[in-house]
């Protein structure tokens, strides 16, 4: 954006999907870039205590498409209009308020580094000293435990190394830690995604580590970050019953089930209505309802207050509270929103790189510096304010503790529960009795994609995209134009050579070309079901070995060979195909095609099209896990028409999570002028070095002599017998 040098930069929420101290330095490159610059600066923002962690001149309230008001920072933290138009105040100020004081303009009320404590000092200890209370003990049955889990994605890096924890039975539990510390991979063991490599995991007792996601999906329920890609029908009711449509549930008690749990969520009213009719948060609401009427005795939300307002995020953290407060429900958030473990849960999980760093009450978590910091969290303003108020030791986790507290009674709104007590004891109890009738149908494992680049230091690497693309269409014309057994056997033997000189693990080749053999073996069948003497037309002669003389499909060995030819043929295609893919960074082969003289719209088309594939497929993954936990079943125990039919059910959400990919890029592409230019660069262009030419004089020489050989020799099959 800073390329095209204009005079005012907009932010749409920079700080959407960042963990705490990632958003910190978001804001100061952004400050940075101000300073600098000089250029005006516009964020759009409802996290405004982070935003506010470098200086703004104004700030803009707006409400219902209005301006509400146009003031300083400072006039606006000080008016009380924050909440009321769904915006979070600062949490000092929060602190500030729940002790009585009156905020003074003068007194830095902009930033908790500015603050002067002075004139509320006395009120704030004296607050504290008459609120403090014994922190609760936690109790209730044991319902999930991590013993020693570790488990990796590439058999390299470990994305959780040997965790072990416990929950108890009703308990609020945050899994905290910055993007890619390992969060999810233990929310998705939990679910039965993925088994570990090593450990054992226990749900109410039960060791539950070689269980199906299908099997454990009926006692643990997982609630994705985008409801998108969890809905797969049109209308509300039918998205709710699906689940115990998957596991055959009468139509009577589906509806009862489906109404209650409607009820419950406060969506009783849409029953009839479609889902595209849904702001998100209702949308979310229905995914919750989606997972809630199956009975679930651990709920697992993945960023469930993502994208939203505070008003927005008070409603829907206030129903989940109300879900555990009268059914009893374990909650497990998977988070990296400070603001979400401190007001509505008592104890956090904190990781980083795949390790458990600490298991403890949230304000003991969140009054340890050293920890937050190794954990790429960031101190809360709560602990600065103790610090600046003079508390010390204990008190500073007993102060955080004070605030929690006072939060907690200060919240208004609840849920109804329309659930009796006697109706919830049935409810559970069927739930039960299906469980036990349940059958372990055994779906549950992992769909692999691995047609993604690879990075690694290698002599395939290190070639120019010009070249890894040349030699991919000459190998192309070259497998496509012969049949020579001798050329089709070497071009084999070089394919091989590639895999080897790409430095690839062999098992990212493994499934892919498994794959591609089945298909050339269909392939032949087909041929000689369609074809049976096709290799007598093609060599002249016919040599019967199996099956009788005037028999239409009596196998000849003029007809072995030439499918043995053909499916040669077609393989040698595939191992090049994978190592280009495997070892071409997308960018870089936009370059190359550039290069060659094809217009840069369509080559940087194309790049951003292997750009997203990776994205693409996860999603895929993702929605096919949420699909699972809700009793899909794409196993062997199913039909193949089953199977076929419950993949199927992925497309809707892959189609719409695609479709909004799609205009985010569009937008973003349009506002950087992309295609106004005649020509553009490349970052990732390189020079041809020696060791390219080399590569390339080689792949044209061998095509030439294997061109020569079938037009200039005549030679089109080489007879080996």
């Amino acid at each position: 954006v800073l390329v095209d040098d204009v005079d005012i930069l907009l932010f749409d929420e920079p700080l959407a999907a960042l963990d705490p101290a990632t958003g910190e330095r978001a804001i100061e490159l952004i400050d940075e870039v101000h300073r600098s610059t000089k250029k005006t600066i516009v964020i759009i923002e409802h996290r405004l205590e982070d935003v506010l962690h470098r200086p703004v001149d104004r700030i803009i309230l707006m409400d219902e498409g209005e301006i509400v008001l146009d003031t300083t920072p400072e006039k606006l933290l000080a008016s009380g209009l924050l909440e009321e138009k769904g915006i979070r105040p600062p949490l000092y100020l929060s602190a500030l308020r729940h002790a009585g004081c009156t905020l003074e303009e003068g007194t830095g009320l902009e930033s908790i580094d500015r603050l002067d404590i002075t004139p509320y000092r006395e009120s704030l200890r004296a607050w504290f000293h008459s609120e403090r209370r014994a922190r609760p003990e936690v109790t209730g049955d044991e319902i999930l435990r991590f013993e020693n889990i570790t488990y990796s994605y590439d058999g390299r890096r470990k994305a959780v190394d040997d965790a072990s924890f416990s929950v108890r039975k009703g308990e609020m539990v945050s899994i905290l830690g910055k993007n890619g510390a390992g969060k999810s991979t233990l929310a998705q063991l939990a679910m039965g995604v993925m088994k570990p490599d090593e450990g054992r995991i226990y749900i109410g007792g039960e060791d539950v580590t070689d269980d199906s996601i299908t099997k454990r999906a009926t006692r643990v329920g997982y609630v994705m970050q985008n409801p998108n890609h969890m809905i797969s029908h049109s209308m509300i009711y039918d998205e709710i019953a699906f689940g115990l449509r998957q596991r055959g549930f009468g139509e009577d008690e589906i509806r009862t089930r489906v109404m209650n749990v409607l009820k419950l969520c406060g969506l009783d009213r849409f029953h009839a209505w479609p889902i595209s009719a849904l702001s998100f948060g209702q949308k979310k609401r229905v995914t919750i309802a989606s997972i809630l009427v199956l009975n679930p005795e651990i709920l697992i939300l993945d960023e469930p207050t993502a994208g939203q307002d505070y008003r927005r995020y008070t409603a829907m953290m206030s129903f989940l509270e109300s879900l555990n407060r009268e059914l009893g429900i374990t909650i497990i958030f998977v988070t990296h929103d400070l603001h979400l473990s401190l007001e509505y849960t008592t104890r956090a999980l904190v990781m980083t790189d795949g390790k458990l760093l600490r298991d403890a009450p949230v304000a003991d978590v969140f009054s340890d510096p050293e920890l937050l910091k190794k954990a790429n969290l960031k101190e809360t303003s709560l602990f600065e304010i103790a610090k600046k108020a003079g508390f010390e030791g204990d008190d500073i986790p007993a102060f955080i503790d004070t605030f929690i507290n006072a939060e907690e009674h200060g919240k208004s709104g609840d849920v109804e529960i329309i659930h009796t007590a006697q109706d919830k004891v049935e409810y559970r109890e069927k739930g039960r009795r299906k469980r036990k009738k349940a059958k372990d149908n055994g779906g549950g494992e992992k769909l692999a994609f691995g047609f993604t680049y690879i990075e690694r230091d290698s002599f395939v690497h290190r070639l120019s995209g010009v070249t890894k693309f040349l030699f991919f269409v000459v190998w192309l014309v070259l497998c496509l134009t012969t049949f020579d057994i001798r050329v089709l056997g070497v071009g084999l033997a070089v394919a091989f050579l590639a895999i080897v000189l790409s430095n690839v693990p062999l098992r990212k080749f493994k499934v892919p070309m498994i794959t591609m053999l089945g298909v050339v073996l269909i392939n032949a069948t087909f041929i000689y079901l369609f074809s049976p003497g096709q290799g007598t037309v093609e060599l002249g002669t016919r040599t019967v070995i199996l099956g009788a003389e005037s028999a239409r499909y009596a196998l000849t060995k003029e007809t072995l060979y030439y499918l043995i030819v053909v499916m040669l043929k077609y393989f040698t295609i595939f191992p090049v195909a994978l190592v280009f893919v495997f070892c071409t960074q997308p960018s870089e082969f936009a370059s190359s095609l550039n290069r060659l003289h094809i217009s840069y719209r369509v080559s940087y088309a194309v790049s951003l099209a292997l750009r997203y594939i990776p994205e693409i497929t996860d999603d895929y993954s993702n929605i096919m896990h949420s699909q699972q936990a809700r009793g899909v079943d794409i196993s062997k125990n199913v039909s193949l028409k089953a199977r076929i039919v419950n993949v199927s059910k992925v497309l809707a959400p892959l189609v719409l999570s695609s479709l909004d990919r799609i205009d985010v890029i569009t937008n973003a592409m349009i506002l950087r002028g992309f295609g106004k230019e005649k020509r553009r660069t490349w970052y990732r262009a390189r020079k041809m070095k020696a060791s390219d030419y080399i590569v390339t004089i080689l792949a044209f020489a061998f095509l030439g002599l294997s061109l020569f050989s079938r037009f200039g020799l005549g030679t089109v099959f080489y007879r080996i017998f």
